[in-house]
């Protein structure tokens, strides 16, 4: 079994390199001292198109295979972290999901921009007391007419307060003893949507959460 990098992922693995050695690199410790969310890096992030790496051409995305998008990660850490964790969050848990179970219409509205790099995804499941617990989170959304109420507090949200688009858990009804929950697309700007605090972190400092 051949485990060679293809020439494609070669190409991928050396662009992602070059930029993260001269754009992020070089500010990643100022950053990371002035909790300074890297929205230039991201720019340029967006040129290359690796805010929708996983994500096909066809909605605006790069259409990478899993070990480019693994390895443009790597090298985007080894710059910082803080970045990687960015990139990582608005390709995996917000744009693959809208990939995976969207509606076309969805698709159009909040994944193109996703994946073009207009926009910038953040996921929102923890909370004060459900982590890795999901279930027991206590965000409800309740129907109202067309549309739904969500009520309810979400923590340690990467992206938080820079997103555009918020992929949202909550709790819809209960069958059979246990809680249904739904995932909502909520957008940036939303009458309701509020963020609180920021965490001062420990390390990852660049990374709004």
């Amino acid at each position: 079994m051949n485990f060679d990098l293809s020439e494609e992922q070669q190409m991928v693995q050396n662009a992602v390199r070059e930029f993260a050695r001269n754009e992020i690199a070089p500010v990643a410790r100022e950053y990371d001292e002035q909790e300074k969310f890297p929205r230039e890096q991201l720019k340029g992030l967006a040129e290359l198109g690796l805010l929708g790496m996983i994500i096909p051409e066809e909605y605006g995305g790069a259409g990478f295979d899993s070990v480019s998008y693994a390895l443009a990660l790597e090298e985007i850490a080894k710059a910082d972290s803080s970045v990687a964790v960015i990139v990582s969050v608005t390709n995996s848990v917000c744009c693959y999901p809208i990939l995976s179970f969207g509606t076309e219409e969805q698709k159009q509205k909040f994944l193109v921009p996703l994946a073009k790099g207009e926009q910038l995804g953040a996921f929102c499941l923890s909370e004060p007391q459900a982590g890795s617990d999901a279930t027991n989170q206590k965000t409800r959304a309740v129907e109202d007419g067309d549309s739904f109420i969500l009520n309810g507090t979400k923590s340690w949200v990467t992206n938080g307060g820079e997103a555009d688009v918020y992929l949202t858990m909550a709790v819809t009804g209960e069958k059979d003893g246990r809680k249904e929950i739904t995932a909502f697309l909520v957008e940036g700007g939303t009458e309701g949507l509020t963020v609180s605090s920021v965490e001062h972190k420990m390390g990852q400092r660049a990374s709004q959460t």
